[in-house]
């Protein structure tokens, strides 16, 4: 649902990820992590010392999970 502005400019009211297919979903927690990551030294360390440990307490897919342990290993380097 659009919201129109004083100046006529206009905006979408942001809808909770739940309408998302599953891909979708992975890419925004794919996001969110490795942003956590490079912005968090404690969490990013967590993930790379205990990835699988760290991960599981996400919903995503095994291949998300793969994706986001070959980018740590790309931020370690």
């Amino acid at each position: 649902m659009p919201v129109v502005h004083a100046l006529g400019l206009y905006t979408r009211i942001l809808q909770p990820c739940t309408y998302l297919d599953p891909r979708q979903k992975d890419a925004e927690t794919i996001s969110d992590i490795l942003l956590r990551a490079a912005s968090e030294p404690e969490f990013r360390n967590q993930l790379v010392k205990e990835p699988t440990k760290i991960l599981e307490q996400y919903n995503i897919s095994p291949e998300a999970k793969l994706i986001i342990r070959k980018s740590i290993v790309d931020l370690t380097q």
